[in-house]
Parts: C-alpha cells; structure tokens; sequence
C-alpha cells in the first residue's frame, strides 16, 4: 500500500466502508460493527494523508448512520441518530489525527535514524543501503556507476590545535558543499570521523573525473576562505557493471584513496573497472 497510488487507497478505503456498512445493516441493531469502521479509516490515514483519512472517516459516520437507519433503529428523539453520528465523526477523526501523527513521528524517527547527526548527510548505514541497490542495478544492466571516496587531510591536527569546535565547523562546511556540488540523484555520505563518500549513479569515468574536479575546488576554495589548513585526498572508482558486490566497490575505491594520501596527499586517484589508476 505505501507504493499504491493516492486515488486507489482512497477507492479501497471507501470500498471497504461501503463493505462494512452492508455488514452492519445485515447484521441489524443488537451486533455492533463500530470497530470494523476503523481499519479503513485508518488505511486511508496511515497510507494515504490526512484529508483522506477524514473523507473516508466522513463516509463511515455517514454509512454507519445510514445502515441503523435502514436497519430500523428507533430513537426517543429525532434529533438522536444525528447526534450519534456526530460522535462518531469526532471519533473517526480523532483516529484520523492520531495515526496521522504517529506516522509522521515514525518518518522522522527514520530520517533521523539514517542521517548524520552534524552534518545532515546521509550516514553509513544508509550509504550502505543504497550502495548495494546501486551496485546490484549497475551490474545487472551493465550501466556505469561511480564512487568517491574523500578524505580530510590535517584535519586531527586542526582539531587539536584550533579545538573541536572548528573541527565540526570544517566538517558542517564540506557537508553543505558535498549537497551543493553533486546532482540530486548522486548521495554524498559521511562515514565517520573525517571520512566522505558520493555516490555517483549512471555516471561513467569521464562525468566522475568532472564531478570530483568540481567538488575539489570548491572544497579548496571553501577551506582557503575560512583559513583552515586543510587538504583533500581522494579516491575515484568507475564500475562499467562487472561489479556486482558493493564491498568490492568499497574496497577498491577506500584503496585508492589510501593511494592518493601515500603520495603526497591533496590528489586525486582514479580507477576504472579494466584499466590502472590515474593520479592528478
């Protein structure tokens, strides 16, 4: 249901009260089916929105109303059935509300849950979840993937020296930057400590080896300005699709970014799937 369409979660939801309200008349007045109201209320509060949880909850207390009036109810007061309907409106809504609100909370909960707490990239695991979609999508269809590996070069010593503070301060800024520099279907990361990732989806060599050479100068140009002392060492692997395990990708990658830190740092290292590495 939560990949269905907006106007078939509505069409089961009003389905199953019309269903419920059938129940209901068939069963007549002494067995009560209030309860059974609910489920499509809820469904259509739960995977669809909230203006449609309160339509189909509009449906239930009118169904509801009508199905005792067929069924033969008799009042004291004309004014009664009207009035029962009415509870059972603020009844179906406030469950509208709170399945509402307990489904935002739990895709809060969830965002947060997959989301670096600093810098508001996406965190490993989530990095990892995607990487392995990516890489199985990439190797079944043959189609070109990227991964960039970036590190921190003097970061530890800034951290030490200028404090933690700054040290967060570097880190908020190469986030912001990764989010601003790559496309909106590439995924940038931070792994941990003064480590990144982007993951650059139908992206062949020569796209990765633009996208890093932008990303490096506006990071350089970034930390320039804030006078931090810092370099990026950077790892680039373009998988053709051979690559079907994401921890072979990483591995790969992760080397060549250890390559580029053992020669010198402040490069770049690329790698193409049948080919030797590239420095610049």
């Amino acid at each position: 249901m939560e990949r269905a369409a907006p106007a078939l979660i509505a069409a089961t939801g009003l389905a199953l009260v019309v269903a419920v309200g059938a129940v209901d008349y068939a069963t007549g007045e002494e067995l009560s089916s209030s309860i059974f109201y609910v489920l499509p209320i809820g469904l259509a509060a739960w995977y669809g929105s909230r203006r449609m949880g309160v339509l189909v909850g509009v449906a239930g207390a009118c169904t509801w109303y009508a199905a005792d009036s067929a069924a033969g109810a008799v009042y004291s007061a004309a004014w009664i059935p009207f009035w029962n309907a009415g509870v059972r409106l603020l009844f179906f809504l406030l469950i509208v509300e709170l399945l509402v609100r307990l489904h935002q909370a739990l895709a809060m909960q969830k965002e947060l849950a997959e989301r670096d707490s600093l810098t508001g990239l996406a965190n490993g695991r989530r990095f990892l979840s995607v990487l392995k979609a990516e890489v199985s999508r990439s190797h079944r269809y043959r189609r070109p993937l990227s991964l960039a590996y970036v590190d921190l070069d003097g970061f530890k010593a800034v951290n030490d020296s200028s404090g933690h503070a700054a040290g967060d301060d570097i880190l908020e800024t190469v986030g912001t930057i990764l989010t601003a520099s790559v496309r909106a279907t590439d995924l940038p990361a931070r792994l941990g400590g003064d480590e990144f990732a982007v993951l650059l989806p139908e992206t062949d060599a020569v796209h990765a080896r633009e996208a890093a050479s932008k990303v490096r100068v506006v990071l350089e140009t970034a930390m320039s300005e804030g006078h931090w002392p810092i370099g990026f060492s950077m790892g680039v692997y373009t998988s053709l699709g051979g690559i079907g395990d994401a921890d072979n990708l990483i591995g790969l990658t992760d080397g060549l970014m250890y390559e580029a830190k053992k020669t010198g740092k402040g490069r770049t290292v690329f790698g193409v799937e049948g080919s030797s590495p590239e420095r610049s």
